[in-house]
Formats: structure tokens, sequence, C-alpha cells
């Protein structure tokens, strides 16, 4: 099962954003993040994107094999450890940069226990929770407001976020 390699940013669309703004800020590839995130036809036209979605966004700046959480306005250390299946703790200890775990800024980046899994012909989700011991809600939860996510239709070069449960 192809896990990718490198440094990915799980980013959520804001209002203003384009798909080209993202890849520059993030120093990603127009083509990876319509890849990874099926931002292609026939389920959307190419580029589309809307405010709220989550997007996987691959680095090239970046060749550490790492999973990164940009906060949004309201998250906090407790919701960002229950979406990726941690505790606040293990946060903390990923992220010594945290000062006070009450204050966590929007934009601010957060190293999440995580892998980005790319999806191949004839995967299922109970397969891919089997092969990372993990339940397949937690991949749900994980892979919440991803664009054209679904547990029952798997698309190959999509990717996934598997959480490494605590």
């Amino acid at each position: 099962m192809p896990v990718a390699h490198g440094t990915h940013f799980i980013y959520t669309v804001r209002p203003t954003d384009t798909l080209y703004w993202i890849a520059t800020i993030l120093g990603s590839d127009i083509n990876q993040l319509e890849r990874l995130n099926a931002l292609y036809p026939p389920f959307t036209d190419p580029g589309l994107i809307f405010p709220g979605q989550v997007l996987i966004a691959p680095s090239v700046f970046f060749p550490d094999d790492q999973v990164i959480y940009i906060v949004n306005w309201g998250d906090t250390l407790g919701s960002i450890a229950d979406r990726f299946g941690t505790t606040v703790e293990m946060l903390l200890e990923t992220n010594p940069q945290i000062i006070d775990p009450d204050l966590l800024a929007p934009s601010q980046l957060i190293r999440v226990p995580a892998a980005i899994y790319v999806i191949s012909p004839g995967d299922t989700l109970s397969r891919i929770a089997e092969t990372f011991e993990v339940s397949i809600q937690s991949i749900i939860t994980a892979n919440r407001g991803r664009p054209f996510f679904s547990p029952d239709l798997l698309y190959p070069g999509y990717g996934l976020i598997i959480p490494h449960t605590a």
C-alpha cells in the first residue's frame, strides 16, 4: 500500500483562496493538489475549490515524512487531538513550540501523528484500516470535510489521511 512520503499539509480552504495561491504558499504543485483531492473531472471542474474543504497539500520544501495541520479559527488542541485519534499531551510532546496549550492562532502549524495514503485500485476502507491497525471510524473522522471523500467509494490516486491512534 503506497504511503506518500515527504511533508503534507492539511489545509482548510478559506473564502478568497485559489488552488494556485494554496500551492504557492505551501510549496506544492497544482497537479498534485488536484490528484490527491480529486479536483478534476468527472468530480468537479479542474481546480474548483470551496471554502471549508479540507485539502491535502504535498510540499516540495520539506523532505521529512510528516503531516502538518494548519490551525483554523475555533480549533483547540482537544479538537485537533480528537480528529487525529491522539491526545493533547502527545500533541504537546510532538510540538514543543506550543507554549500555552490554550492559545492557538489561526494558520499556526501543528505536527500531527498521521500519514497520507494514496488509494490504489481495489482498495477498500476496511482493508486500509486493517493494514494500518486503526478503526474505519478514525479514518472517516480524520478525513471529515475532504472533497469527494466517501467511505463507500475510493478513487485511485486520492489521498487519505490515516491517523496514528494513541
